[in-house]
């Protein structure tokens, strides 16, 4: 069965590979498996939708595709070249004879999927299925984007990141106060992240205070002095202000490397806009007051304004429409959205930068764009030592 993969762009294409077992009561030859916008990485959240759905069967989306025998089952699972063994024994799933929970095998068999779209040499796709394994999903956002927690004061919610390192095959640190590290074994915060990441209240590691969270994590009751100093650690990396630093953060290393084709223009509340020299045209960036979640930065082009006008015979019949170029403008805003919601402002001023500095490209995957082009590529640009 062919598997497509839908872009992360509007382009309508797709990155496609093969699933093929002998388990699977194949009935149709292809499937498209769309991204799920809502999640924190769009793509690997749909592909993980398609594998939950094939091993539950319990997807009425894909169910008219295929289907797996329902109970218990044995079989070989080939994704593209490498074959996989996959098992399931009352309510116990086995991928390549690992018991795992079926969040892990579907998280592992949706990288394997996506990976195998580029890949196809089986020894590297199954050296990076066992990577995939070896930490869960929950460790891999933990390490690369901190742990998210909340928690209440004075009935005053506090969203804050905290700093999880690997310390062990079986063991994580967190830093709960300034300099204060604890442990917590990979299985607890494992079940943490399904709360604090993905919002099951299933899990029953939820809604933790400052002080269980310290307790487990220091194997004692915390001291009034101790909590209150946590606590004040705590409310000082708030999940947003990081977040926000971060981006901007990223904003400056971009006006560092390429400081002779972008400009930045701020006001007392910071970035308001962002100039970008692209390879074909020139782009504003602002910052946009309306906030939309996937969309608080507006895009322009600088472009000539083009006037319709019509032509007349000496009677007065119309014979035609001429077009007529008058002086340039920033033309916009054009509707560019970002691919997942939450992303700062930041990170959406930097992620345009980035794809309009090679805007020959970006022109041809954004179909929004090119309505917005009047003129031929460089035939009008702006002096930014000027502006």
């Amino acid at each position: 069965m062919k598997i497509k993969i839908s872009k992360p762009n509007d382009s309508g294409a797709y990155y496609e590979t093969e699933v093929t077992s002998s388990a699977f009561n194949i009935r149709r030859s292809e499937v498209t498996i769309g991204f799920i916008r809502s999640a924190k990485d769009p793509v690997h959240a749909g592909v993980t939708a398609f594998w939950v759905g094939a091993l539950s069967n319990n997807n009425r989306r894909y169910r008219p595709y295929f289907s797996v025998p329902r109970g218990t089952f044995n079989c070989v699972v080939k994704i593209g070249e490498c074959p996989v063994i996959l098992e399931k024994r009352k309510n116990r799933y086995y991928i390549n004879g690992k018991v795992e929970n079926l969040a892990s095998i579907c998280s592992a068999l949706a990288r394997l999927t996506y990976r195998s779209c580029f890949e196809k040499d089986p020894a590297k796709l199954l050296s990076g299925l066992y990577a995939t394994l070896a930490i869960p999903e929950n460790i891999k956002y933990c390490l690369e984007n901190r742990m998210p927690y909340f928690f209440y004061d004075d009935y005053e919610r506090f969203n804050v990141r905290l700093n999880v390192q690997m310390i062990g095959d079986k063991e994580v640190a967190i830093e709960i106060a300034d300099g204060i590290w604890g442990t917590l074994p990979i299985k607890t915060m494992d079940k943490m992240g399904a709360f604090y990441i993905h919002g099951q209240k299933r899990s029953k590691l939820k809604f933790l205070s400052p002080k269980k969270l310290y307790q487990m994590t220091m194997e004692k009751e915390p001291s009034n002095s101790e909590l209150k100093v946590m606590i004040e650690f705590l409310k000082q990396n708030r999940m947003k202000d990081l977040v926000e630093k971060r981006a901007l953060e990223l904003v400056n290393d971009l006006l560092l490397q390429h400081g002779s084709k972008l400009k930045a223009v701020y006001d007392e509340e910071g970035l308001k806009e962002l100039y970008v020299h692209g390879k074909d045209f020139d782009w504003r960036l602002t910052n946009n007051n309306y906030k939309s979640d996937i969309q608080m930065v507006s895009t322009y082009i600088w472009q000539p304004e083009i006037s319709h006008i019509d032509e007349y015979d000496e009677e007065g019949e119309k014979t035609g429409t001429r077009q007529e170029e008058g002086s340039c403008r920033w033309s916009g805003p054009i509707c560019i959205d970002n691919m997942a919601v939450g992303s700062p402002i930041g990170d959406q001023f930097a992620a345009r930068a980035l794809a309009l500095l090679n805007d020959s490209f970006t022109i041809t995957i954004v179909n929004t764009i090119k309505r917005y082009i009047t003129a031929d590529p460089n035939a009008n640009r702006v002096d930014f030592d000027e502006m």
